[in-house]
């Protein structure tokens, strides 16, 4: 299940054309069983959708950029290309978020430690001859100050880092929402798209969202002005509900 956003009032994509997915039975069965922040596994997928993963690359309004994420393993997501949509790896560990920089998948570190943010940027090696450096660095909408209006839509001056298909950099997301505790502990959960006002959105998709999700999601991009940003899976994966 499809649900498509013309115009989020999202503060933290910005006034820009947004997506979530669900399934039709549950919220998280679009989603990885393995992700840890994941709270319901049981009702997870282990399967990534060939077809709507089909449909969502090519899902990019027309001179635009698009771009999601994704908690399935690197290795079952394509390889970033121009004119497709970004779909980032959503890493658990620096050296998860390493390997896939490594076979040219752009990554971002899903939930580092909140009181990590003066830490970075860091730079790690691969630890592969030839050594190959790799640059971490926070989220910029979450380094700036909470009054200044900042957000995707705002980043990187209208090329915003998490849509750009060629970095060599991991961008790093410091734990967030009413969960960030267990985001930062070993235990099962934190996901920040469990609750609030993204979670409302979210669970309404298995009511209110389009049934043959890859064909909505082509229209939707489609059917978006020439130029325009488009951030898909505010929530949700691209795993193949049952």
């Amino acid at each position: 299940m499809l649900r498509t956003v013309s115009k989020s009032s999202n503060s933290k994509t910005g006034p820009m054309a947004v997506t979530y997915r669900s399934g039709q039975h549950s919220t998280y069965s679009t989603c990885p069983a393995s992700c840890p922040l994941n709270p319901k596994p049981a009702e997870s997928t282990a399967q990534v959708d060939k077809a709507y993963l089909l449909a969502l690359s090519s899902a990019v309004p027309k001179d635009g950029q698009a771009w999601t994420y994704s908690h399935f393993h690197w290795s079952k997501l394509p390889a970033a290309k121009p004119g497709r949509t970004v779909i980032n790896y959503s890493a658990d560990t620096i050296q998860d978020a390493i390997a896939a920089v490594r076979h040219g998948r752009p990554a971002v570190l899903a939930a580092a430690p909140a009181d990590s943010r003066d830490s970075w940027p860091r730079v790690f090696d691969d630890g592969i001859r030839p050594i190959r450096e790799v640059r971490f660095v926070v989220c910029p909408e979450q380094l700036a100050p909470a009054d200044s209006g900042f957000n995707c839509a705002s980043c990187g001056n209208g090329r915003p880092l998490c849509a750009r298909p060629d970095r060599d950099y991991v961008i790093v997301f410091l734990a967030h929402g009413t969960g960030r505790r267990l985001a930062e502990s070993d235990d099962q959960g934190g996901c920040y798209a469990a609750t609030g006002p993204t979670a409302i959105q979210w669970h309404g998709t298995r009511t209110a969202g389009q049934a043959d999700d890859a064909a909505a999601v082509r229209r939707f991009a489609r059917s978006l002005p020439p130029g325009s940003l488009l951030r898909h899976h505010v929530a949700g994966d691209v795993g193949l509900a049952a």
